[in-house]
C-alpha cells in the first residue's frame, strides 16, 4: 500500500511538471520507467524535418479536399437539384455528409490511438475519391446523396489529420498544426462558392467541380502511401489485444442515436418541427445516446470510446470545460453563416444585382476567418498569456456577432466590419480550442478528444442551425403578416390584397403582377415592410446566439492554462524518419 501510494504521488508530481509534459504517462498502466519521465531540455533535441514538413502538407491537403463539397455543392445545390430533377432532395446533402463525418469521426477517432493514424487517413481517401466520382457523373439525386454519404465517413477519416498534424510539431506549435491543417479548408471557403456558381452557369460544368477533386484527392493518396509511417501502436498494446478490447456495442449505440438525431434534424427543414416523425426520431435519438453515455461511463471497457475519466479531470478545467467551449464556438459561428449571407441577399441585393457584386459581398466573412487565423499564427507566441487569448478572443466574438443585429438595408459598411471582427475572432478562437482540448487528455487519448470534440461540434452545429433557421423562418413569417398588412392598409389596399401580396412577395415580380388591385405604392409599401420582416427576425437570431456566447466566455475563464505545456517536445516521430527511435512505441 505505501508502495502504491509512492507511485501515485510521483505520478501525480510527474503529471504536473510543466518541464516534462509526458501525459501519457497517466493513461499506461505498469512499470513506470524513469528515462520516459525526463524533462524534454535534458534529451536530444527535437527536430521537425523536411519529410515531417511534406507529411503535414499532405495531410492538410487531404483535409481540405474532403471539406470541399461542403462550400461548392452547398453553394448550387438548388440550381444542381433541379438540373437533375428533384430540388427536394437538396436538402439532404450537406446533411447526410455532416451526419455521416460525425460518425465516422466518433467510432474511428479514437480507435486511430489503438492501430495508428495511417491506414485510417489513407482508407479516407478512398472514399472522399470513389464519393467525387459518383457525384461528378450523377444522373439524379440520390446518386448525389450516395456521394455525399461516402464524403462524409470518408472526411471522418482524413480530419484524423487535425491531431496527426499537430502531433507531428512541438507542443507550443500545436496550434500552429490546427491552423496548417485548416488551411487547405480556407482555400474551399474562400474559391470554392465563387467557382461554383460561375460553373453552374455553363450546363453541366459543374460536374468539373468533383472531378476534379477527385483527382486531387488521388495524388493525396498515393502521397500519403509513399510518405506517412506514423507509429503503428500508439499506445502501445497490440493488435490482436485491441481488437478483443475494442468497444463494439458503443459503437452501435453511438451510430444509432446519431442517425437518429440528424435525420430528425434534416426533417425540421422539410417537415414542420411539431410534426410527429421529427419528435419520434429526436427522442429516440437522444434516448439512444443517454444509453450510449450511460454504457460508456458504468460498463467495465478496457477501450471505452468515451471513457469518462477525462470529463472528470481536475474537476473539469483539463477537458470539459475546453470541450464545451469547442462545441459553443461551432454553434456561434452558423447564427453568423445564416445572418450575414440573409443580409446579402435580402438587404443588400436584388435578382438585378451582378453575381460579381454578390461575390464581392461575402468576401468580409471569408477573409475575416483567415485574417484572425494568421493573426494567431504570426503573433499568438509572441503574445502569450494563453488563457487571455482564448477568453478575449471568444469574448469579441460574441460582441461583434452580436452587434450583427443592428443590421439594416442602409447600414450595410457597419455590419461588414462588424462580421470581419466577429469572423476573425472566430478564426482565432475556434483554433485556441481545439488546442486546449487537445491538450487536455494523455498523448494516447489524443484521438479520442479529438472524436468527441468533432462529434460534438458537428452535431452542435447542425443543432443551433435548425435552432437558429427556426426562429429565422418564425419571426419572419409572424413579422411579415403583420408589417405587410399595416403597409398595404395604409397606402388604401384591402386585407385580401394585403394577403396576396404576403404569399407573393417571396416568388418574385412575376407572382406580384397577377395580383388583381394593386399600384405601384402598394407593391412598394408592401416590399419595404417585407424587408423589415428579416430586419426583426435576424435581430432576433443575433440577440439569441449572445446566450451560447455567454456560456462559451464562462467556460473559458473556468478552464485551465495551457501556457505551462508549450514546450518543444515532439509527441509523435515518423517510423521511416531519422528520429523514429524517440517514439515510444513503434
Amino acid at each position: 500500500m505505501a508502495l502504491e501510494k509512492i507511485e501515485q504521488e510521483q505520478l501525480e508530481v510527474i503529471e504536473n511538471s510543466a518541464s516534462s509534459q509526458v501525459s501519457d504517462a497517466i493513461a499506461e498502466k505498469g512499470v513506470v520507467h524513469t528515462n520516459n519521465y525526463i524533462p524534454n531540455e535534458a534529451r536530444d533535441e527535437d527536430v521537425v524535418t523536411l519529410k515531417t514538413w511534406m507529411v503535414i502538407v499532405v495531410l492538410s491537403a487531404s483535409y481540405g479536399l474532403s471539406f470541399w463539397v461542403v462550400t461548392t455543392l452547398g453553394a448550387i445545390q438548388a440550381q444542381v437539384s433541379t438540373q437533375l430533377g428533384n430540388p427536394g432532395n437538396a436538402a439532404w446533402w450537406t446533411t447526410v455528409y455532416t451526419m455521416c463525418t460525425a460518425i465516422s469521426f466518433m467510432v474511428f477517432g479514437g480507435n486511430s490511438d489503438l492501430f495508428g493514424r495511417r491506414w485510417f487517413v489513407i482508407s479516407g481517401n478512398i472514399l472522399v475519391f470513389a464519393g467525387y466520382i459518383a457525384i461528378g457523373s450523377a444522373k439524379n439525386t440520390e446518386s448525389i446523396i450516395g456521394g455525399c454519404t461516402s464524403i462524409g465517413m470518408g472526411a471522418g477519416l482524413c480530419q484524423l489529420s487535425a491531431f496527426g498534424i499537430p502531433e507531428l510539431l512541438p507542443n507550443r506549435l500545436r496550434h500552429i498544426g490546427v491552423l496548417i491543417a485548416d488551411a487547405s479548408t480556407w482555400i474551399a471557403v474562400l474559391f470554392g462558392p465563387i467557382v461554383a456558381r460561375y460553373a453552374i452557369r455553363h450546363g453541366e460544368s459543374w460536374r468539373w467541380l468533383f472531378y476534379a477533386a477527385a483527382i486531387g484527392t488521388f495524388i493525396v493518396f498515393f502521397l500519403l502511401i509513399w510518405l506517412y509511417h506514423p507509429p503503428k501502436h500508439p499506445r502501445g498494446i497490440p493488435w490482436d489485444q485491441a481488437l478483443r478490447e475494442l468497444d463494439y456495442l458503443g459503437a452501435v449505440l453511438f451510430t444509432a442515436g446519431a442517425v437518429c438525431v440528424f435525420t430528425g434534424v434534416i426533417y425540421t427543414t422539410i417537415i414542420p418541427s411539431s410534426d410527429p416523425k421529427v419528435i419520434a426520431l429526436l427522442c429516440v435519438g437522444f434516448a439512444v445516446i443517454g444509453v450510449f453515455a450511460s454504457y460508456e461511463r458504468f460498463a467495465p471497457l478496457k477501450q471505452a470510446m468515451c471513457p469518462p475519466d477525462i470529463f472528470a479531470k481536475d474537476k473539469g478545467r483539463e477537458f470539459t470545460y475546453p470541450f464545451i467551449a469547442g462545441v459553443i464556438v461551432n454553434m456561434f459561428f452558423y447564427s453568423v453563416n445564416i445572418v450575414y449571407p440573409t443580409c446579402i441577399n435580402v438587404l443588400w441585393t436584388t435578382a438585378s444585382t451582378p453575381l460579381s457584386t454578390q461575390l464581392e459581398y461575402t468576401l468580409p466573412q471569408n477573409l475575416g476567418l483567415i485574417f484572425g487565423s494568421m493573426l494567431l499564427w504570426f503573433f499568438g507566441i509572441k503574445i502569450g498569456h494563453w488563457k487571455w487569448q482564448f477568453i478575449a478572443v471568444f469574448g469579441a466574438m460574441t460582441l461583434f456577432g452580436s452587434l450583427m443585429a443592428l443590421a439594416k438595408p442602409d447600414n450595410m459598411a457597419m455590419i461588414m466590419v462588424f462580421c470581419f471582427i466577429c469572423e476573425g475572432a472566430y478564426g482565432w478562437a475556434q483554433t485556441l480550442s481545439i488546442t486546449w482540448i487537445q491538450m487536455g487528455v494523455p498523448q494516447t487519448q489524443l484521438g479520442i478528444s479529438g472524436a468527441l470534440a468533432g462529434v460534438a461540434r458537428w452535431t452542435g452545429g447542425a443543432l443551433s442551425s435548425s435552432i437558429y433557421l427556426a426562429i429565422l423562418s418564425n419571426v419572419q413569417i409572424e413579422q411579415a403578416g403583420k408589417l405587410i398588412s399595416k403597409a398595404v392598409a395604409a397606402t388604401g389596399g384591402s386585407q385580401a390584397t394585403a394577403t396576396a401580396l404576403i404569399s407573393a412577395i417571396p416568388l418574385g415580380a412575376e407572382a406580384i403582377a397577377k395580383i388583381p388591385g394593386t399600384t405601384e405604392a402598394m407593391v412598394a409599401a408592401a416590399g419595404g415592410a417585407f424587408v423589415q420582416s428579416y430586419v426583426v427576425a435576424l435581430r432576433t437570431v443575433c440577440l439569441t446566439s449572445i446566450a451560447f456566447g455567454v456560456v462559451g466566455t464562462i467556460c473559458c475563464c473556468l478552464s485551465n492554462d495551457i501556457g505551462p505545456k508549450m514546450n518543444d517536445k515532439i509527441e509523435v516521430f515518423l517510423e521511416n524518419d531519422v528520429q523514429a527511435g524517440k517514439n515510444r512505441f513503434h
